[in-house]
Formats: structure tokens, C-alpha cells, sequence
């Protein structure tokens, strides 16, 4: 290990605490995934009626929204290691609050609080992976952080399932809970190094300078929209998949589950491929725009009349995969179009806010779209429009430097 003395810009870059902070994330995002897999199994035990089951389910969505921008504040008081430790001790008080839960008051106060937990690791880890980075590792590493919510949101839709079936769904949520408490003793196993590197970081930067003049950025707005339109694709086709694939009665509900997971999954290859094709030069507004721009023409060929199911599924896992490298392009860039620890924060804070909001509009559009008839195919004027926003905001690239 380097001495302390070091500049920060001539250390290497720490990967086993790297890792371990991305570990973190994923540990959070488990919460994401393990709520929809289970929600029937939920309202079903706990006499919740469908709308509050909606409530359930949307209430990270809803905090993200309303919190998330200011989330990166609270760095002006904790530096990102004590936010994000706080973050994970608030996700194991959520889970914990769930376990006795029987009504639907405990159990969404135990999702309010394991939604404020999730928002302070999402907002604290960018920061804490700055600080452990060389200065050419630093874009690579924000890439690969992009991996966090897919990876922890597709093992809790397929481990909260298989354990549930086995005891319960107060199983899953120890299951995820275990994950949670995990990443917090690796982080405080790692205490050293991290205060190490953060108290080096970013030399005479003043932490709670002007926080929200990041935002006055063209480019931040164009990656932020970029990535409000990537989830908007996204999660129209991850939360409806299930419905359409229950149109084939050959298909198990154990299989169901199963093939909408690895639509989830497929996204974490593409999130390593944009990670890669950034590492080796390409350029980020091109890769961000290519990508929606497959996004936009999978899902309008998807939901093409008369094409096979087979065909249509293989077309979502396509348009999963190629959306993967949106995240790691516009999360990347949040390093140089921040200064300092706090604003760093706050810019990925609106990235989750833009982020969220888009998971919220996706799912009610394609809906709206499909409302009142039993044929999908309607619902590839979504996707058109998606193919020409893509191209709207490849068009404005140049404004935004």
C-alpha cells in the first residue's frame, strides 16, 4: 500500500475495496427485486388489498423521486464511508421492522426506511469509489459501479422465490438482510483504507460548495434525460414481460419467473460491455445514443404483429442487453462534471431521480398504450418514439460540451 503522504492521483487503485463498495450496492438493490417477486405471496398473507400492494411496491420509486436529489446533501455533514454505513444500518432496520410485520402499516415503514437506506448507498458509494481510484481508473470504475442495481435487483427476483417457497418470505428478507449486514462489515473491515484515500482525496475542493450548480450543466441534463429514457424502455418491458409471457399456457409460473429474472440479468452484460467500449475510446454520447437507439428499434420489433413469441422474447433479452450500456456511459461521467465529493452526490442523486422516474412512466405508458385492446403490437409507438428521442439527443451532443 501506498504511504499516506502519496498524492491520491499518484496511488493505485484499491480494487478489493472497490468491489466491496459495489457489493454494497447490490447488497441495496436487492430490496428492489425482492418485492415484486413476491408480492402476491405478500397480499395474500397479509390481507393487503391490490392498491396497497401498489403502495408496497412503489414506495422506493416514490422516495427516489421526491428524495433522491437531496440525498447527496447529507455529505455536507458525513463523509460518503459514514453514509453509506448509515445506509445499510437503515436497510437491516427496514428489514428487521418487516419480519413481525401482519398489516400493511409495518410493512410500509419498513419499505419508507429501507427506501431512505437504499438512496444513501446509491448516492454515498460513487464517492467513496473516487476517492479509492487512480485518476485513470476513476471513469472505469464509476462504469463498472453501474453493475450494482441490476446485479442486486435480479438476485432478489430469483432468490426471494425459491426461498420463500421454502420458508416463507420473511426467509428472503434474512436472505437479503445477511447480503445487507455482509457489505457493512466489509466496509467497516476496510475503515482504514477508506478514510485513508478520502481524507487525501480531491485536495482543497470545498466539500458543500454551491452543490447544485452541477446541475446547471447542459450535458448533465441530456445524460440525465438519456437515462430517464433508457428506464423508460427498460422497466415498460420488465414489468409487463410476465403478463405477456402468461399468454403461453405452456409455460410454468416457476418458468415465468425465471425468464422475466434473466431479462433483468441480461442487462448486466451490457452494462460490462459499455464499461469496456468506454475503456477502449469510443465515445460516450455515441455509445449512449447507440444504445437507446437498439433499445428503441428491439422493442419496436419485439412487439412487431405475427412475429413468433420465441423470436419477441429473445428481442427483449436484446433490448436488456444493449440498454446496459447506458448506465456505466452516463454514471462515468459524473466525475468530471462534478467538483468535489458533495457534488458529486447530488449529480447521482438526479441520476437516480431521472432514473426512477422513468420506471415509474414506462410501465403507466405501455399500459395506457395497450389499455382496452388484448393486442401488444400497439405498444411499438413507444419504442418508436424512444428511437427518436435516441436520435433528438445524438443531434444536441455537441451543445452539451
Amino acid at each position: 500500500m501506498n504511504t499516506p503522504s502519496q498524492h491520491p492521483s499518484a496511488q493505485a487503485t484499491h480494487w478489493p475495496a472497490v468491489l466491496i463498495a459495489i457489493f454494497a450496492g447490490a447488497a441495496g438493490a436487492f430490496c428492489l427485486g425482492k418485492v415484486p417477486a413476491v408480492l402476491g405471496l405478500l397480499r395474500q398473507e397479509l390481507g393487503l388489498s391490490l392498491v396497497e400492494g401498489g403502495w408496497i411496491a412503489s414506495a422506493f420509486n416514490s422516495l427516489a423521486i421526491v428524495l433522491s436529489l437531496f440525498m447527496g446533501l447529507l455529505l455536507v455533514r458525513w463523509n460518503a464511508l459514514q453514509a453509506g454505513i448509515i445506509g445499510l444500518l437503515l436497510l437491516l432496520l427496514g428489514g428487521a421492522l418487516a419480519l413481525p410485520a401482519h398489516g400493511l402499516a409495518m410493512m410500509l415503514a419498513s419499505r419508507v426506511i429501507e427506501g431512505i437506506g437504499f438512496l444513501l448507498v446509491s448516492v454515498a458509494m460513487p464517492g467513496l469509489i473516487v476517492s479509492l481510484t487512480s485518476d485513470q481508473d476513476k471513469r472505469l470504475t464509476l462504469s463498472l459501479w453501474a453493475v450494482n442495481l441490476p446485479l442486486g435487483a435480479a438476485v432478489g427476483m430469483l432468490l426471494t422465490p425459491a426461498l420463500a417457497a421454502v420458508g416463507g418470505w420473511r426467509l428472503a428478507w434474512l436472505a437479503g438482510m445477511a447480503l445487507q449486514l455482509l457489505a457493512l462489515l466489509l466496509l467497516l473491515l476496510c475503515r482504514p483504507v477508506f478514510r485513508q484515500r478520502s481524507a487525501q482525496s480531491l485536495p482543497g475542493t470545498p466539500q458543500a460548495a454551491a452543490p447544485f450548480s452541477v446541475l446547471r450543466q447542459s450535458a448533465v441534463w441530456r445524460y440525465g434525460l438519456a437515462f430517464m429514457l433508457y428506464t423508460l424502455m427498460l422497466w415498460a418491458v420488465f414489468v409487463w414481460l410476465p403478463t405477456m409471457l402468461q399468454a403461453r399456457p405452456e409455460l410454468s409460473t416457476s418458468t415465468i419467473a425465471l425468464l422475466s429474472a434473466l431479462a433483468v440479468v441480461a442487462n448486466i452484460p451490457g452494462n460490462l460491455a459499455g464499461a469496456w467500449l468506454l475503456r477502449r475510446g469510443m465515445a460516450r454520447d455515441t455509445l449512449i445514443c447507440s444504445a437507446l437507439g437498439l433499445m428503441g428499434v428491439s422493442g419496436l420489433l419485439a412487439f412487431w404483429p405475427g412475429l413468433p413469441a420465441d423470436t419477441a422474447y429473445l428481442l427483449c433479452l436484446l433490448l436488456s442487453f444493449c440498454g446496459g450500456a447506458v448506465p456505466p456511459a452516463a454514471l462515468s461521467s459524473a466525475h468530471g462534471l462534478s467538483r468535489g465529493p458533495v457534488q458529486l452526490a447530488v449529480l447521482q442523486g438526479y441520476f437516480v431521480q431521472l432514473a426512477n422516474l422513468g420506471q415509474l412512466l414506462g410501465p403507466l405508458l405501455l399500459a395506457a398504450l395497450v389499455a382496452g385492446s388484448t393486442d401488444w403490437s400497439v405498444a411499438r409507438s413507444l419504442f418508436l418514439a424512444g428511437v427518436l428521442l435516441a436520435a433528438l439527443l445524438f443531434a444536441m451532443r455537441a451543445r452539451s460540451h
